[in-house]
């Protein structure tokens, strides 16, 4: 029995499911706060919007299946979408990016496309 193998499970799904609840908590808290609040990362902001939503989309992705990574996408980019609404509405500071949104997108792309790798890897052993 290898690694793999114990990702192609129910419990493995419902774990990715949880793990995308707290990466979009965590997304949505740091995309509110005031700019002089987040913490000092040394990145590129466009970088930092590709890694989280990488993330996001990487776990919703898994938790939603192989044939269903479009819808995955679509939900991660979405959310994106409208935390850059909230962003531009909540009065901290913070503006809403079309860029920030094509960031989110990527990040989002490259996470559905590593979680399709991992998902046909567990599938084929």
């Amino acid at each position: 029995m290898n690694i793999l193998s114990g990702l192609n499970t129910v419990l493995a799904r419902r774990l990715a499911g949880f793990a995308s609840l707290l990466v979009a908590a965590a997304i949505a808290i740091l995309s509110i706060l005031p700019g002089e609040d987040l913490p000092e990362v040394h990145l590129s902001d466009k970088v930092e919007h590709a890694i989280a939503y990488a993330a996001l989309s990487a776990c919703i992705c898994f938790w939603l299946g192989r044939r269903r990574i479009i819808a995955g996408v679509l939900v991660t980019v979405g959310f994106g979408a409208v935390l850059e609404i909230v962003q531009a509405l909540a009065g901290t500071g913070r503006t809403a990016s079309l860029l920030d949104e094509g960031a989110n997108l990527v990040g989002a792309c490259l996470g559905a496309g590593l979680a399709w790798m991992v998902a046909k890897a567990a599938s084929a052993r």
